[in-house]
């Protein structure tokens, strides 16, 4: 039997809104299931004073927060200490003493993708940032292992923070199987694509958008959209744009799958993605999805197979990928998509997640 702890935070927070709200949160509540439901591990989660009822097969072991943030780590290391565990994860990069679940890319990346002088003004603005992601690189210990949701990501971290590619391994996430057989495939007259943007512009809000104006210039004008965001300009720009009819905007929501089953096509556009969630999650529901290729989600998407993948570089590319999808929703084609990545969400369960995790150590 494996001795296997996790630090986090706010467990109450993980397992009740906060689990709705973010990738990150989403994949340490399901690995912590997933550890506790598994016979051979004896697992311990190391967090803040809280309300949680521990899970069977889960002891809690509450940590209390001083008044300063280095008073917490100290507190939960020498909670760490009493316990002889074989692996040690911790879910956040403020952790970094022992085995990070790498779940979001570095600033200095986020800086890199940006085109010049934009790269160069957000790196000024962001300099706080920089040299606090640096310091937390400073003492890595040199038996430390890493979990990267996706390739994109372990390269991120072995090109700016100098990490050895062989103790980073690469563990896709999973999602939460909607249906246990292939929905049946429903298709309104005009196809609906969909789009989460609650940062218009990281996730791409903008760029879909503007990629639905074209469509319609191009004569392409029988399709909806529905995009989740509480960004006010983003409305604006639908009106300016002349979709106000076309487009629905919807507030983020605690249960996303109505929103994946409303929908016929997700895009995500996103500039910045170390992984994309919302992709599994929708090709479970038997949807296809339009894809930048800068996501991490993008690492298993087969072009014109199980989905479709766009150059993020070139708007060119994305309006061109949006009409095939477009062209194709009334054919075969499309139906093919349909079962090709629903196919596709049954290979990356929780279960399979959590497995690949304890396998690297």
């Amino acid at each position: 039997m494996k001795k296997v702890g996790i630090i986090t935070y706010d467990i109450d927070w993980m397992f009740a809104g906060g689990a709705k709200s973010g990738g990150a949160s989403v994949v340490g509540k399901n690995l912590i299931l997933e550890l506790a439901k598994n016979s051979d591990v004896d697992l311990t989660v190391f967090c803040l004073p809280n309300n949680f009822k521990p899970l069977e097969g889960m002891n809690i072991v509450p940590v209390e927060h001083p008044s300063t943030y280095e008073g917490f780590i100290n507190n939960i290391e020498e909670e760490v200490k009493k316990g002889d565990f074989d692996i040690v994860l911790t879910l956040s990069l403020e952790y970094m003493n022992h085995n990070p679940v790498l779940q979001s890319q570095t600033f200095r990346h986020r800086c890199e993708n940006e085109p010049f002088p934009l790269n160069i003004i957000k790196r000024i603005a962001g300099r706080k940032k920089i040299k606090k992601q640096d310091k937390m690189f400073e003492n890595l210990r040199a038996d430390n292992k890493y979990i990267a949701v996706s390739e994109s990501i372990k390269k991120d971290y072995v090109k700016n923070y100098n990490l050895n590619p062989n103790n980073v391994h690469v563990c896709h996430l999973a999602c939460n199987q909607i249906y246990e057989n292939m929905p049946e495939i429903q298709k309104n007259e005009e196809i609906i694509f969909g789009c989460v943007a609650n940062n218009s512009i990281n996730k791409g809000g903008l760029l879909f958008l503007l990629g639905l104006f074209v469509l319609n210039v191009l004569g392409c004008r029988k399709f909806k959209a529905k995009v989740i965001s509480k960004n006010n300009i983003l409305k604006n720009i639908s009106k300016i744009l002349g979709l106000k009819k076309k487009v629905e905007f919807v507030q983020p929501m605690s249960d996303i799958i109505d929103f994946y089953k409303q929908i016929d096509c997700l895009t995500l556009p996103s500039k910045n993605e170390a992984f994309g969630l919302v992709v599994l999650e929708e090709m479970s529901c038997g949807k296809p999805c339009i894809v930048s290729n800068t996501a991490g989600v993008a690492e298993i998407i087969k072009n014109n197979e199980n989905g479709i993948l766009f150059n993020r570089s070139s708007f060119f590319d994305f309006v061109l990928k949006m009409k095939k999808m477009y062209k194709i929703y009334h054919t075969e084609k499309y139906d093919n998509l349909c079962h090709n990545a629903y196919k596709t969400s049954k290979e990356y369960s929780w279960e399979k997640f959590a497995n690949a995790v304890l396998n690297c150590f």
